[in-house]
């Protein structure tokens, strides 16, 4: 990632600039301690920059719909993952 992305990653999840596109009105759902809040996800570029309560230039509205992880196994051993 190049230095000028990850600022601008981090200033997106800070709340200091708006996010590309924030996904409103969100079910998220915590797969490690099973609760579920709402709130909104700021997404920067290609990645999430945060959950919680943001700003964006595009703004899409969830309806209450519920958001979760890929479901992707977050225990890998790199040396044996390829």
């Amino acid at each position: 990632m190049k230095k000028e992305d990850l600022k601008k990653l981090i200033d997106t999840a800070a709340g200091r600039i708006p996010a590309d596109t924030v996904i409103k009105n969100c079910r998220i759902v915590n797969v490690f301690s099973g609760e579920i809040t709402e709130g909104d996800i700021a997404i920067c570029g290609n990645q999430i920059a945060g959950i919680g309560d943001y700003e964006g230039k595009e703004v899409v509205d969830a309806e209450g719909r519920f958001a979760s992880p890929g479901f992707i196994d977050s225990h890998i051993h790199i040396e044996s993952s390829t």
